[in-house]
């Protein structure tokens, strides 16, 4: 019995302990892009949770170790993206079903896209001597390179999903901070329709 109660103390203590790093990384996401990477500080951090500095250094040792964790999520959604795509290939019948997956991802992860819109160059300055970090994003846009470059798709196939692509980065990923007053069924719906419409020729 008293093993039993050690371990349920663990677990709810393992559990605390990651509710309050998902709340940590809410925040910092959230100042990151009201303020800016170099426009928040750790007490701004700790202030927002009402917890000590301290509190945050039981998970992170420095902000730069906070935007590492944010960083690492965005490109793990932006493989993800690519992923869908690349997989559809050159099948034409497989675009719009990928392109309805990835809008899916996009609308998921809105508040990523906002934070990296608008520190990309703080976040990879920060990131990019980093060994692990910085060609992660280097090349986070080969895959999909290498798919719009493909001089074996026809011309107005490459054209069709280029501009498909761009329609629905826009709204979602490229200029996020200019629809986040649109909920996530407006935006579906109407990128849905334009992405659709384009693929159509």
């Amino acid at each position: 019995m008293a093993s039993r109660t050690t371990n349920d103390q663990v677990s709810k203590k393992e559990s605390g302990s990651g509710s309050t790093r998902d709340r940590l990384l809410a925040v910092a996401i959230e100042l990151f892009t009201t303020q800016g990477y170099g426009g928040t500080s750790l007490r701004e951090i700790a202030e927002r949770l009402n917890v000590s500095k301290a509190a945050i250094y039981y998970h992170f040792r420095t902000k730069e170790d906070i935007a590492r964790v944010i960083v690492e999520q965005i490109m793990e959604v932006n493989g993800g993206i690519a992923d869908r795509l690349t997989v559809a290939g050159k099948d034409t019948e497989a675009w719009q079903r990928a392109f309805d997956q990835i809008i899916e991802i996009a609308l998921t992860n809105r508040r990523l896209f906002m934070v990296w819109d608008r520190n990309d160059d703080a976040f990879q300055k920060l990131f990019a001597d980093d060994p692990v970090l910085g060609p992660r994003i280097e090349a986070q846009g080969e895959p999909l390179a290498a798919l719009f470059a493909d001089p074996s798709l026809p011309p107005a196939d490459r054209i069709r999903l280029g501009c498909a692509f761009g329609a629905m980065m826009g709204p979602l990923v490229m200029y996020t901070s200019f629809y986040e007053d649109l909920d996530a069924d407006v935006l579906r719906e109407h990128i849905r329709t334009t992405v659709a419409t384009l693929l159509r020729g």
